[in-house]
C-alpha cells in the first residue's frame, strides 16, 4: 500500500483537468522523452494554429501531424499518437502535464521524463493514489454538491462546490470551467451520469465513493444535502401529480405565467374555441427583434407524435407567428423530435413534462423556495492553544 502525504483538500488546482485514463495513457509513453521536446511540440502547435482560410482540424492527428509539424515536434507527436493507440491527441497534453506537475507524477531525470512512484501507481490505477489526487482537486466536494440534487446543472452546482472548497477568489467563469472538467472526469469514471445535455446526477457508485472520500465537514453537509435532495424529489413528484389534475384552462394560464416569468411579453391565453389549437400567444424578444410565438399545451401524460407538430406549424401564419412551442406533461415520439427543427420550416420547440417541471422550479412559478439556516462551529475560535505572546492560564 502506498503511504503518501496527501495534497491539501479544498483545492481545484489543475486547469484543463483530464480524464484519468487519458492522462495515464500519456504518462505511459513519456518515460525517456526529453522534457524539452514537449515544450518544443507545444510551441510548434501554437505557431501553426491555422487561419480562417486554412483552418486546422485538430481532431485528425493523422493529418495535421504530417502537414503541420516537422523535426523533433513531429517525431514526438507521432510517438504520443501512435504509442497510445490513438488515444491521446498530441494537441491536448497541457492539462495532463499540469496534473503530473501538481501531483509529482513525472520527474526530470537527466533531462528526460521518468515516472515517479506516484506516477507508476497512477498509471496502474491504484485506488489510494487516485484518492489522493481526487482530494487535491476538489473531487469530493463536487460529489457532495451534486448529492444535494436529484439532478443539477453546472450553474446550480457551482455555488455549493465553491463553498465546500472553502471559497475561491478566482472568477466565476474560471471556476465554472474547472467544475466542468471535473464533471467530465467523473462521468468517465461512472461516478456521475449525464441527464440530457445540461444536467448531471450522482450514480450509486458515486454515492458510495463519496462516503469513502468526503472530509468530515463535507460529510456533514452531505447528510444535510441528502435530506434536502429527498425532500425536493418528494415535492417534484407532488408537482407532477398536481399538474396532471389541473383543469385544462387553469393549466394554460399557468403556462402563460411561466412564459411571462421567462421574459416573454404580451403573453395571453386564447379563447377556448376558434383558436385553431393554439392555447397561448406571446412575443419573444431577441435583442432589438421581437418574434410572435404560439404555444399549444397538451396536458396529457402520453407520447405526443409528429401530427401535432405538423398541425401547429400549419397554423402559424394564421397568428402571424414564425415559431411555435408544444408543451406536454408526457414525452415526444422520435418522429416529433425529428421534424421539430427542419431545414426550411418554422422551428417548433418541444417541452416535455420533466423539462416543464424544471422550468417551473427554475422560475419559481407555482413553487416557493424555502431557506433553512444552519450553523457551523468555527473550531479554531475555541483553540486550547494560548494566544500569540500569552502564557499559559494562570
Amino acid at each position: 500500500m502506498l503511504h503518501l502525504n496527501p495534497m491539501p483538500t479544498h483545492k481545484a488546482r489543475t486547469p484543463w483537468f483530464p480524464t484519468y485514463p487519458y492522462a495515464a495513457a500519456l504518462y505511459s509513453v513519456l518515460p525517456g522523452v526529453p522534457v524539452q521536446a514537449t515544450r518544443t511540440l507545444e510551441q510548434a502547435v501554437g505557431a501553426r494554429m491555422g487561419t480562417a482560410a486554412n483552418p486546422v482540424d485538430w481532431s485528425r492527428p493523422d493529418e495535421w501531424i504530417e502537414a503541420r509539424l516537422k523535426g523533433e515536434a513531429r517525431e514526438l507527436a507521432r510517438h504520443i499518437w501512435e504509442g497510445t493507440g490513438g488515444r491521446v491527441n498530441p494537441r491536448y497534453t497541457a492539462g495532463s502535464l499540469l496534473l503530473a506537475r501538481n501531483h509529482a507524477l513525472l520527474q526530470n531525470v537527466g533531462g528526460v521524463y521518468a515516472l515517479t512512484g506516484a506516477g507508476e501507481a497512477f498509471v496502474r490505477g491504484d485506488a489510494d493514489l487516485i484518492r489522493v489526487v481526487d482530494e487535491g482537486e476538489g473531487i469530493p466536494q463536487v460529489l457532495a454538491a451534486l448529492a444535494g440534487f436529484e439532478s443539477a446543472t453546472r450553474k446550480e452546482l457551482l455555488p455549493g462546490w465553491v463553498e465546500a472548497l472553502g471559497g475561491d477568489s478566482r472568477s466565476e467563469n474560471t471556476l465554472s470551467g474547472l467544475l466542468y472538467d471535473r464533471l467530465v472526469n467523473l462521468v468517465d469514471r461512472g461516478l456521475v451520469e449525464r441527464v440530457g445535455s445540461r444536467k448531471y446526477t450522482l450514480t450509486d457508485a458515486g454515492r458510495a465513493y463519496l462516503g469513502q472520500v468526503a472530509p468530515q465537514e463535507v460529510s456533514g453537509r452531505h447528510k444535510l444535502d441528502e435530506a434536502a435532495r429527498e425532500y425536493r424529489a418528494g415535492q417534484r413528484a407532488r408537482l407532477r401529480e398536481l399538474l396532471g389534475k389541473m383543469h385544462p384552462y387553469r393549466f394554460e394560464h399557468l403556462i402563460r405565467e411561466l412564459l411571462a416569468e421567462m421574459g416573454y411579453e404580451d403573453a395571453v391565453v386564447t379563447k377556448q374555441s376558434g383558436d385553431k389549437g393554439i392555447d397561448v400567444v406571446a412575443t419573444a424578444k431577441f435583442g432589438i427583434t421581437t418574434v410572435k410565438e404560439v404555444v399549444q399545451v397538451k396536458r396529457v401524460p402520453g407520447n405526443t407524435g409528429r401530427t401535432v407538430i405538423d398541425q401547429l406549424r400549419g397554423v402559424l401564419p394564421l397568428h402571424g407567428a414564425i415559431r411555435g412551442t408544444v408543451i406536454t406533461l408526457g414525452t415526444f415520439a422520435a418522429g416529433a423530435k425529428e421534424v421539430a427543427v427542419h431545414v426550411g420550416a418554422a422551428p417548433i420547440t418541444l417541452i416535455d413534462g420533466e423539462t416543464l417541471i424544471d422550468l417551473l422550479i427554475e422560475h419559481e412559478v407555482g413553487v416557493t423556495p424555502r431557506r433553512v439556516e444552519i450553523y457551523e462551529v468555527e473550531e479554531a475560535f475555541f483553540s486550547p492553544e494560548p494566544l500569540t505572546g500569552e502564557g499559559d492560564e494562570a
